[in-house]
């Protein structure tokens, strides 16, 4: 472990407390994982196959996704040929990753609307698909049981939705205008049960305080249902227990017009939000560990400062709320071995571009 992350250690321990004392279902830092060649200033979101164990976060500063193996906590791979940093942000990337067909090819989405799949047998890119937008293509998610991804493209004029076939060729299921999105579309996850995807809208027809969660039929490449969020834009959504899944609220942060900072949690099932948890708002991602029993979230846009925000999830209370910095946005773990993941940035962050890893107390 390198010493500025050690250093980190202790600053974080002075932090750790919420109502509660620091062990109070926590988490303490165990390591980092440092890459190489030039530090990260600017990354996007990550993912983590619980297949595979792989880690993937989108490096726009290198022009790649860098690739942690969850199960050693060690660096292992380095793919380029993304966008990388442009003078315009709407055509930054790489952006959302996602693994396909049984972790055989992960899928990038790119700042000039495509997707790019790498080969995880030979780390290069092979194909490129392209959304048909303007600008940046940016969050995704995967249903294996129908082998469909959905694509956000969020900064185009109107924002929209791509489905795109995991088989091959590659077709084009549909696209999906959202001009009710009228702040983006952020990150989307994959439901089972109900075989349809869940999309983060954060604000619905220019009203701040009212957002929603698209529910997409992957099939018919058509909205069945938005389900109205209110008081939260939210941003992340992470599958929890059950039918559960933890939404990372936006509000707090400036530019949501909603001054009260809290997460939420919804239920597939009932379609409604049933708790929220206050302490910490202005999400990034969010990740959940039902075995661990707690929510996290990448609070980058917190109102009081960049914050790492542990929650538990049977009392839907804060436990853990430790300092952070500019950047540090995004988070993964592995419901393998616990771990959490931080990705830092060489600029900003203790550590000169590391990823912090995190384990329960």
């Amino acid at each position: 472990m390198r010493i500025q992350a050690k250093l980190f250690l202790i600053a974080a321990a002075a932090t750790l407390a919420v109502g509660g004392s620091a062990a109070a279902g926590g988490l303490k830092q165990i390591g980092s994982v440092q890459p190489p060649g030039e530090p990260s200033n600017q990354f996007s979101t990550g993912f983590l196959d619980q297949n595979t164990g792989l880690y993937f976060w989108t490096d726009r500063s290198n022009k790649a996704v860098n690739i942690i193996d969850t199960k050693t906590d060690q660096f292992l791979m380095r793919v380029t040929g993304f966008m990388g940093v442009q003078k315009s942000g709407d055509l930054n990337g790489p952006n959302g990753v996602v693994t396909v067909n049984d972790s055989g090819e992960a899928w990038v989405a790119d700042g000039d609307s495509t997707v790019k799949i790498i080969d995880m047998k030979s780390g290069q890119i092979i194909a490129t698909i392209s959304t048909g937008g303007k600008k940046r293509a940016n969050e995704m998610a995967y249903d294996p049981d129908h082998q469909v991804v959905i694509v956000t493209n969020p900064n185009d004029e109107p924002p929209f939705l791509t489905l795109i076939s995991a088989k091959a060729g590659h077709e084009i299921i549909g696209k999906i205008p959202m001009p009710e999105a009228t702040e983006a579309i952020e990150r989307a996850v994959y439901y089972a049960p109900r075989g349809t995807f869940y999309v983060n809208i954060p604000v619905l027809n220019h009203e701040h305080a009212k957002g929603g969660l698209a529910e997409v039929d992957p099939r018919s490449a058509k909205i069945v249902n938005m389900h109205l969020i209110e008081n939260c834009n939210p941003h992340s959504i992470s599958l929890a227990a059950g039918s559960l899944m933890f939404i990372g609220c936006a509000a707090g942060a400036k530019d949501t017009h909603l001054d009260k900072p809290v997460m939420a949690v919804f239920d597939a099932q009932t379609g409604k939000i049933t708790a929220t948890i206050e302490g910490i708002g202005g999400a990034g991602q969010t990740a959940a560990n039902p075995k661990a029993g707690h929510y996290y979230v990448a609070a980058n846009n917190n109102p009081d400062g960049p914050a790492f925000g542990v929650m538990d999830s049977k009392t839907n209370t804060l436990v853990q709320k430790m300092t952070t910095w500019t950047g540090s946005h995004s988070v993964a773990v592995s419901l393998q071995n616990n771990h959490v993941y931080l990705p830092t940035r060489g600029n900003s962050g203790p550590c000169g571009g590391c990823v912090l890893i995190f384990a329960p107390e």
